[in-house]
């Protein structure tokens, strides 16, 4: 999202997890790991658009590009994101969610598409280390548990739903709280996948490699920023494969409270 290149926006990841929980999982868990608020930018940030182009605007130094697609998030004042939406190369809103924090904790998420509700989730009870929540997905509801623990800068979450875990991740983080290093695994299938970044002075990502287990090659991605406005936040990245071809370009618009 708004995060891609810059807070560790893990989007292998998120995939594995349904996005209506990734607010919960990877933002507001309790009173453990918690990623950098509005959206590890710069200054108090209230919206953020992105613009995903193919790199022919500047591969082939051509003025206009096709886009691929757009996204664009939300925060409140406390620097958390409470709203976001994936468009199309047209603009037109493809998924979106809604989340309601209290106190640093999401209690209510929301994630819609195709004009109807997909998932939702509702706090219950929060203790400690320990958040159950609601859950209704395609029509079934389960209890969704999301426990944390913490050593040092390492986190580990673990995501059960009706008693079975389904997720475990462990995120290890710099000084600063941008994650370095995220491993997530799927107990059932024994699938995992380890994400690793490298950031630049101003914690923008700078290498990102994604190994998933079975595969021979980790997936890697190199970014370049440029265009940064008054508070020092990126307004244009370039990112490139292991061989230093092209990928995209993402172009963002930042709104600040």
């Amino acid at each position: 999202m708004t995060s891609d290149m810059k807070s560790g926006s893990v989007l292998r990841y998120c995939v594995v997890l349904t996005v209506v929980t990734l607010s919960v999982v990877f933002a507001s868990c309790g009173s453990r790991y918690q990623e950098p608020l509005f959206g590890g930018m710069n200054g108090r940030v209230q919206k953020v658009t992105v613009w995903h182009l193919m790199p022919e605007v500047w591969h082939a130094n051509e003025k206009g590009t096709d886009v691929m697609y757009m996204n664009a998030s939300g925060y409140d004042v406390n620097g958390y994101e409470i709203c976001s939406a994936l468009m199309d190369s047209a603009g037109r809103v493809q998924t979106e969610a809604e989340s309601l924090f209290e106190n640093g904790i999401c209690v209510r998420s929301i994630q819609k598409g195709g004009g109807r509700v997909m998932a939702r989730i509702n706090l219950v009870s929060s203790k400690r280390g320990t958040l159950e929540y609601k859950k209704e997905e395609n029509g079934r509801i389960v209890q969704m548990v999301v426990k944390e623990s913490s050593f040092g800068r390492k986190h580990k979450s673990v995501v059960s739903e009706d008693g079975k875990t389904t997720t475990i991740s462990v995120i290890q983080t710099d000084s600063k709280g941008y994650p370095v290093k995220i491993t997530v695994t799927d107990p059932q299938s024994g699938d995992e996948v380890v994400q690793t970044n490298i950031y630049d002075k101003n914690n923008n990502i700078i290498k990102k490699s994604v190994s998933t287990k079975g595969e021979e090659k980790d997936e890697i991605t190199y970014t370049e920023y440029f265009d940064f406005d008054e508070k020092g936040n990126w307004k244009e990245a370039r990112t490139y494969n292991r061989n230093r071809l092209p990928v995209e370009v993402l172009v963002r618009e930042i709104e600040y409270w």
